[in-house]
């Protein structure tokens, strides 16, 4: 299982739900390895931050040793 911290930052002047966000893991080397995403059902206020603490993003393959992610998409509100 993979866990991510990490922090979403809305800088838009609406507030944003269900929040997709795309992680991406790569080998030692740099090369891609697998990909998982996972969509949160939660709202970022307008201007706002939000820290996500140990999120479950899903089975990685044992070989993984880096990870990236990013919000892909959210709808607003």
């Amino acid at each position: 299982k993979a866990l991510v911290t990490f922090t979403l930052r809305n800088g838009n002047s609406y507030a944003v739900k269900d929040i997709e966000i795309a992680c991406a893991f790569l080998r030692p080397d740099g090369s891609h390895l697998t990909s998982r995403r996972r969509v949160l059902p939660d709202t970022v206020s307008m201007n706002s931050r939000k820290r996500y603490s140990g999120m479950l993003v899903g089975f990685v393959n044992v070989y993984a040793t880096k990870a990236k992610c990013s919000a892909v998409a959210a709808n607003r509100i």
